[in-house]
């Protein structure tokens, strides 16, 4: 009958299918290992904070005014803490935009798939309804045929 009785509808059809559920479980691999970094860079810059914190409590001492290590020590200190903010909020910007437009694809692919299957669910039985129809329409014309003919042939005799 051609393209869907031929097998090659279905497969294209599971393999599309496949595809989204490999693209889904990458998508949701995806999104564990953004909050992996994200928790990461979090307690990174946690610890990054209070070794800077640490850093500067000595740094207080009276008797190292005007000392260049101490102020060396001062702007590295300094350097770690802008340092830690950069990556907290490198880490908030990471979960509000791109865990979010992550989350919402995969969300939007799941509505995807779930029509599809649908449809295709649909259109699969619209098929083979009309499939029916046509055989019955062919054994009921030929039928028809038959009839024809026996009356033409006991005219003829």
């Amino acid at each position: 009958m051609g393209y869907a009785s031929s097998g090659a509808g279905r497969a294209a059809h599971e393999a599309l299918l496949a595809r989204q559920d490999a693209e889904l479980r990458l998508m949701e691999s995806m999104k564990r290992s953004l909050q992996a970094k994200m928790k990461s860079d979090r307690e990174y810059a946690l610890a990054l904070s209070a070794a800077a914190a640490q850093g500067q409590k000595m740094d207080k001492c009276e008797d190292l005014n005007g000392s260049l290590i101490a102020s060396a020590w001062r702007t590295m200190t300094e350097e770690w803490e802008n340092t830690s903010r950069l990556i907290k909020a490198n880490a908030e910007a990471l979960e509000s935009r791109a865990l979010d437009r992550l989350i919402t694809l995969m969300t939007e692919r799941r509505k995807t798939r779930k029509i599809y299957q649908e449809d295709h669910t649909k259109i699969s039985s619209q098929f083979t309804q009309v499939l029916l129809k046509k055989t019955q329409n062919d054994s009921s014309g030929s039928m028809i045929i038959r009839e024809i003919c026996l009356v033409c042939d006991r005219k003829r005799d």
